[in-house]
Parts: structure tokens; sequence; C-alpha cells
């Protein structure tokens, strides 16, 4: 199913150098839904959201992100393989842009920042949370600044969340964290430069952080940068063309990074490439349409990529399209899921 909609304010980051949008208000804990109230139905045309895939219950977590009418969600749905279950609404306030990931060592999820409300004012969140898939607690470390459109990742090797970048509200930021699970410490000096809407993952085979894209403003980056803890790297690669609002993921089992879509000014892609630590590839895949700001995950009990959501806008109109569509990467081809 598709939605169509007029321009939003809350969809202007996509349109004009701003990422600005808006702040509501916020709780601190909830439980899960009761068993009759799960819902078999999808989480909805919506974009920015967040995902991750929990390996210990072997479910891929989704929170957050706006649908039709630009109003930011707090609730938190899981898909199984099959279908997609409503399992929380509540926790973090309801917001948009937020950046999630899994720390298998701890088997719990971790949420960070994100922007609340429709419209531009307001500042970014700057709160850090815990999921174990039963309930949602707002953990007491203090860390990053507020922001969205950042990114956040395991280091699995090192046992670390890591986040990069983002926008604080006033300007792009280019700074680099670590979550040890006692404390967020900032750990890079140098690295890309300050960014937001680019796409990080972790490789297991290197053993690094991979960086690629994003914007700062009306500048759009083609650039991939590693993170091997220490210090980031800037790879003397060429591949996919400038972009952001893309995604990225580690596909575990074929051990190279998977890389789709976004959008480099007013053109959108629907292009898949592959990054095996030397270089990127790009593969001949007919998939999901274009479009940007949807999220992936890697689903390691079943081997394949997940992917959710996003939209894209009518070239020519200002009619934007929002998607509902689950989609699954095996390693060779694109399958429609929902």
């Amino acid at each position: 199913m598709k939605l169509c909609l007029s321009i939003l304010n809350a969809l202007a980051l996509c349109l004009t150098p701003t990422f600005a949008l808006a702040l509501t208000s916020e709780r601190s804990r909830i439980k899960a839904l009761p068993l009759q109230e799960l819902s078999p139905l999808s989480p909805g045309p919506r974009i920015g959201h967040a995902m991750a895939y929990d390996a210990r219950r072997k479910r891929t977590v989704l929170f957050g992100g706006f649908g039709s009418d630009g109003v930011p969600l707090n609730d938190t749905w899981e898909w199984d393989g099959r279908r997609w279950r409503k399992v929380a609404v509540g926790g973090p306030s309801p917001r948009k842009w937020p950046a999630m990931a899994y720390d298998s060592q701890q088997a719990r999820m971790i949420l960070f920042g994100g922007r609340e409300g429709v419209g531009r004012s307001g500042p970014s969140l700057n709160d850090t949370w815990m999921w174990d898939g039963k309930i949602w607690r707002k953990l007491p470390h203090s860390g990053p600044s507020g922001r969205d459109h950042h990114t956040l990742v395991y280091d699995s090797g090192r046992r670390k969340v890591v986040l990069f970048g983002g926008w604080d509200g006033r300007s792009v930021v280019g700074d680099t964290w670590e979550f040890d699970g006692k404390g967020w410490k900032e750990t890079a000096a140098k690295g890309p430069d300050a960014r937001a809407a680019h796409a990080t993952t972790y490789d297991g085979k290197q053993g690094k952080v991979v960086l690629f894209g994003g914007r700062a403003l009306d500048k759009f980056f083609e650039d991939t940068w590693t993170w091997n803890g220490t210090e980031w790297e800037k790879q003397d690669s060429y591949g996919p063309v400038k972009r952001a609002f893309h995604g990225m993921i580690y596909d575990g089992v074929r051990q190279r990074v998977l890389l789709f879509g976004g959008r480099f000014g007013g053109e959108l892609f629907d292009d898949t490439w592959v990054w095996d630590g030397k270089g990127w590839e790009r593969l001949s895949a007919p998939g999901p349409s274009k479009r940007l700001v949807y999220s992936m995950s890697y689903d390691w009990g079943r081997r394949q990529v997940v992917f959710f959501g996003g939209g894209h806008q009518d070239q020519g109109s200002d009619r934007w399209y929002l998607n509902d569509e689950t989609w699954i990467w095996n390693g060779a081809k694109w399958l429609k899921a929902t």
C-alpha cells in the first residue's frame, strides 16, 4: 500500500538545507502490550524510523518515525520473518530520525536521540533508551549533544555502540562517540567531515565500522571511511555516486556490506551496491522502487536483510508517496515480503 500526501513541513529537510523538525514530551518507562493487543498489521507507511535485529529473540525491531500526517510516532514493532506485530506504544517520546543498534553482549537495543513534533522548530533530543524485548527504560547516561539524522552501530569486536555525526538543530556535527553500557565517551578528534543523513554499519570480517556518504546542508558526499576503534581512515575507492538518506547493512553470511538507494539533490536512486572491504561493486538486482529514509537490518537467524518503509517524491510535483513495503535481500536478489 502507498499513501500520497502533500509536502509537509516535517519533510522539509528532504527539500531544503535545514534539517530542523520539532519537540514534544517524553515518558520514562512503558511495558509491552498484552498478548491480546498484538496487531497482525504492518507498521504502516512511514519514514524516519529506526530498526535493528534482536539476535537473542530472533526479531527485527522497529521504532518511531512518522506517517502520512507528519506526526511523530513512538510505537514499537517486531518482524518475525513472516509478519509484523505491534508490541509496545510508549517508552521514548514520539520522534523521528532516531538511531538504534543492538548490543549483543547485553542482549538489548540501544536508542539515542531523534527529533519530536511536527514542523521545523524545537531542539534535538539527547536521551539514551534501552529495550529488552519487554520494557523500554531510559538510561541515566549523559553523552552526545541532542541530534537527529545521526547513525548508531554496534562494534561486536570491541563490544561498543558507535555513534557518528548528525544534525544538532543548528548545524551538522562530525563527532564520534562510543557507549560501553556504562557511559558515553567521545573518542575521535579527526575523521569524516561533519555530516548528517549518512549510513554506517559494522563489517564483521574486517572488524571495522564502515561509513558512506551523507550531506552537510547543500553539500553531498561520496566518500567511504572505516573506523577501527582508534582512528578513522578514508578509503581510496570509488563506487556509489554522491548521496544521502540511503541505507547500509552488513550481510554476515556473505561477508559484505549492502547499500541501497538514497538521494542526491532532486535525484532518487534504486541501485544496489556491495562493499567487500576493498572496493564497491554495483549489482544488477531489481528490487524496491526509488526511495529514501527507509531502514534495513540483518536477520542473522534467517540469513537475510530486512528492509522496510521509505518514500519518494513525484518529480515535477509537490506530492510524496510513503511505503509500507517489507523487502528481503537473500544475497542474490530482492524479494517483496509484504
